[in-house]
């Protein structure tokens, strides 16, 4: 797709090549080059505008403090404006520069009226280092012993979707021809590996993904950790993180499973040692960052991936997401008492900017060759990352869900979500199931990976496990 990107001076869109803005005539920063998705067009992409987290428009979000009911933020602070696209100071920690591909989500609500979610706690960004010092955990208390490494070395222990055996890997599976490192020498097709379809679950918390239908491999992956009954802390804490590998970038499957697998063990690891969530989510992210970065070849041709993930404390409801890219997290009601569903990310990609930025309206931003460009990804090739962490207090059941592109493409607002499968929150791996199954009979064009996580969750549960 074609490389774009803001100037930092008057926030016009320029092209990655150009030297010289055309609105303000400064000379523009060296820009690196912009990552694209090929997922495909989807059957239905959203043409009107979404419920947000703040329900209002960018410059409004900036001044406002809301207070709704149904909603406890974890802190007591006032809802907060991400931090704008344009005009960041680069760190110079930092390797590299910022490209994109991904998705919108929602801004505005079509009836003009606030959700009783718009007080989202601290809907703050983070930069992500490559070589920081995770974030702190609580003290240990007097006399207890020393804890362990907060972060395991790469690579974790596997979480259940174990490799497919082909019948014989040294021949193609769509043709006769034979297969020299993992292409097809007749066909030229990348061969499929294991994770076509994988379910994984760790106590209540259920997770299927799919290739789809027109995808030749499935680059999307997911991880859960539940920590285990009787640990000191955090007990019963359900941990998952979903990762949808950018198709353009090389070893784009395995970007997502090492971000996955390492940004959930880096979780759970966090949560029992009594770390806050928003700490562990950071640190999480800031470690995911570090392995992917870690298997690139060179800057030139790094594996890439998206991130999200969800950390659900069973004894309070609350729930933490982090976020990197176009993959989402939406609350799904559970019912009339409970705080209605709606979607806690935002989307960093090349429409959902131009949507926050009054460029363009929604249906314009999506109707362009850009709307699925990424402008935040998690790769060697990233540089500075703004890192999203919010947290939230459902009122009432429910359910958290994590979702690639590959869902929410067909299913982009949050009640189309619910009433697509009512029983999502009671039922959670036929829910999942059935969102893989929905996605798939709209037309399958991305790979589709869904985690269902119920709220309030059930005490404890073993590691994730496959079906």
């Amino acid at each position: 797709m074609t490389k774009v990107r803001t100037c930092p001076t008057c926030a016009d869109t320029v092209s990655a090549e150009d030297a010289f803005c055309e609105g303000c005539g400064q000379t523009l920063p060296k820009a690196p080059s912009a990552r694209t998705e090929e997922s495909g067009q989807p059957d239905r992409v959203p043409t009107t505008p979404q419920p947000s987290m703040s329900g209002a428009s960018a410059s409004e979000a900036e001044t406002m403090v809301v207070e709704r009911p149904g909603l406890t933020p974890a802190d007591g602070a006032p809802t907060a404006p991400q931090v704008s696209l344009n005009g960041a100071v680069r760190d110079e920690r930092i390797e590299g520069g910022g490209r994109g591909d991904g998705d919108a989500d929602g801004a505005g609500d079509p009836d003009g009226e606030l959700s009783d979610w718009e007080a989202v706690d601290l809907q703050i960004t983070q930069p992500i280092y490559r070589n920081p010092a995770p974030p702190a955990s609580r003290p240990e208390p007097a006399g207890a012993p020393p804890a362990a490494e907060a972060v395991p070395e790469w690579p974790p222990p596997a979480v259940g979707s174990n490799p497919v055996a082909v019948d014989n890997p040294e021949l193609c599976v769509w043709c006769p021809g034979r297969v020299v490192d993992g292409y097809c020498e007749k066909c030229g097709f990348l061969q499929p590996t294991g994770r076509d379809h994988v379910e994984v679950r760790a106590g209540r918390a259920f997770g299927v993904s799919d290739r789809g239908l027109r995808h030749k491999r499935n680059e999307d992956a997911m991880a859960i950790r539940v920590i285990e009954d009787g640990a000191p802390r955090a007990a019963g804490t359900v941990v998952a993180v979903v990762c949808d590998g950018v198709s353009s970038s090389p070893r784009s499957d395995e970007a997502s499973r090492v971000t996955a697998e390492t940004g959930a063990t880096v979780l759970a690891e966090q949560m029992r040692q009594g770390a806050d969530p928003r700490e562990a989510t950071g640190a999480a992210m800031t470690r995911a960052a570090q392995a992917v970065a870690a298997i690139a070849d060179s800057p030139s041709s790094a594996p890439a991936c998206t991130f999200v993930s969800a950390v659900v404390d069973p004894a309070t409801g609350a729930v933490t997401v982090g976020w990197v890219g176009d993959s989402r997290a939406y609350w799904i009601s559970g019912g009339p008492a409970s705080s209605a569903s709606t979607l806690l990310t935002r989307d960093d990609s090349w429409s959902e900017a131009m949507v926050q930025m009054g460029a363009l309206s929604r249906e314009e931003a999506m109707r362009s060759a850009n709307a699925h460009a990424l402008i935040a990804w998690m790769g060697a090739d990233s540089g500075e990352i703004d890192a999203h962490v919010s947290t939230v207090t459902p009122t009432g059941p429910g359910a958290i869900l994590l979702c690639s592109d590959g869902l929410w493409n067909y299913y982009p607002q949050a009640q189309d979500l619910t009433d697509a499968v009512p029983g999502a929150t009671a039922a959670p791996l036929e829910g999942a199931r059935t969102y893989v199954s929905l996605a798939l009979r709209a037309g399958g064009k991305d790979n589709i990976t869904v985690v269902v996580i119920p709220v309030p969750t059930e005490q404890g549960g073993s590691r994730a496990a496959q079906l």
